[in-house]
């Protein structure tokens, strides 16, 4: 018997990686990508240890760490550079957790995922941009920008905060959505040499200013990442557009000017900035566990609960959801070819959205949009302005280092402790 096809929307980060969990239990994924041909894409990511458990299934957690140096401390400061706290917790994350905690290029990643797909027989297709779902008693069709249409037993969401996905499964439950909202928050991102300065301790590193953060942390042995988080009442479209080679020098004195009196070592890193990109920070209103999901299509990661970086739990979360929705989908693999193998294929009939998709919805939109919240909450803070709202920041920031800093270590182990001990 041919094992069900599986439309999955979206070659990010959590498509692929969907797509080669399903593999292993004897689906057939076809992967979709708007995108022409996947390159070049944003600046960096931090994969926390609970994303790391995840990639460690499909058996790309040690080229992700061998391409990166593991977080071993946090470090916050004021925009001088005076310290107001540090650790060393994450040097404990991957005894406690079983993974570290690490930067990675978010194109390097992307890539690397791309060609674990193709490696495992897996097909992308590049250039089929989702255009409408017709769903079906047992089945669903997917039509793309192509004219093509593709039929499979069901479908899964993997394409972003502008998930055209979503778009369709709101609209056939008579909610028409209209585009991300902007926050008033825009983010610059650039990869540079480490300053020397910094090389001695792979620490995630902030500072804070008046209405500006400025966060660092090594995605390469001399490499390291850095974003600038601003408030700009001017609308910044949600572009990964890289500035040109004529903006870059312009772009790099303006960020100079701005950081003026800042820590030196960050002035260093926007010189030797060898690709600055800016962007808006929008946002989406946060779906209720029944609208994840219809008769035969489910949505996971940004596409399900779209979040900002602040909490750097973005591409975690799309993790722990293709953890757990893989983990509800009955195994069809040839080992599993028993007298339950009927059974377990009937699981995906009328019932699917019921049986699987229903209770996966229910286990994880609590446990996202808790995150996705405190992600705009430490946003907030983090771009405090004037100088009562910033001196209450730093007390607080300085204040969450004192003793033996439990409300840090509550936070990662609500975070880092999932999807599996």
């Amino acid at each position: 018997m041919a094992p069900p096809t599986v439309l999955i929307i979206g070659c990010g980060v959590a498509g692929p990686v969907l797509a080669i969990l399903l593999k292993s239990k004897g689906y057939h994924p076809i992967v979709f990508e708007k995108v022409r041909e996947l390159g070049t894409a944003g600046a960096s990511l931090m994969v926390m240890s609970n994303g790391l458990k995840v990639f460690d299934l499909i058996g790309v957690a040690d080229a992700i760490k061998a391409d990166s140096l593991p977080l071993t401390a946090l470090w916050d400061a004021k925009a001088s550079g005076e310290v107001l706290g540090q650790s060393s917790l994450p040097s404990t994350f991957a005894e406690k957790y079983q993974q570290p905690a690490t930067g990675i290029r978010r194109t390097n990643l992307n890539l690397l995922l791309k060609n674990k797909v193709l490696e495992a027989g897996i097909e992308v297709r590049e250039g089929w941009g989702l255009v409408d779902i017709q769903e079906h008693e047992d089945s669903v069709t997917a039509t793309f920008s192509n004219g093509e249409t593709v039929t499979g037993s069901f479908l899964v969401g993997c394409d972003g905060i502008k998930s055209a996905s979503r778009a369709v499964l709101q609209k056939q439950k008579g909610v028409e959505e209209g585009a991300p909202s902007f926050t008033g928050l825009t983010q610059t991102a650039f990869l540079s040499e480490t300053p020397e300065a910094l090389r001695d301790t792979a620490a995630m590193r902030n500072w804070y200013g008046d209405g500006v953060h400025v966060i660092s942390y090594p995605v390469g042995p001399r490499t390291m990442s850095w974003a600038l988080t601003q408030r700009e009442t001017q609308e910044r479209e949600e572009t990964w557009r890289p500035f040109t080679a004529d903006e870059m020098e312009a772009q790099r004195d303006t960020l100079c000017k701005l950081l003026d009196g800042w820590d030196a070592n960050i002035a260093l890193g926007v010189r030797s900035a060898e690709r600055i990109i800016k962007f808006g920070l929008f946002d989406r209103d946060e779906l209720k566990p029944e609208q994840w999901y219809s008769r035969r299509c489910v949505l996971v990661g940004d596409a399900a609960h779209p979040t900002s970086p602040h909490l750097g739990q973005g591409a975690n979360q799309a993790m722990e959801d293709c953890y757990h929705l893989s983990s509800a989908l009955p195994n069809l693999s040839p080992d599993a070819q028993t007298e339950d193998y009927a059974k377990n294929l009937e699981a995906l009939g009328s019932s699917l959205s019921e049986s699987i998709f229903r209770p996966f919805a229910e286990k994880r939109q609590p446990r996202t949009s808790i995150l996705v919240k405190g992600a705009r909450a430490l946003g907030e803070k983090r771009v405090a302005l004037g100088p009562e709202k910033g001196r209450e920041r730093d007390e607080s920031v300085a204040q969450s280092y004192e003793g033996k800093a439990e409300a840090i270590v509550a936070k990662f182990e609500g975070l880092l402790s999932q999807p599996f001990n």
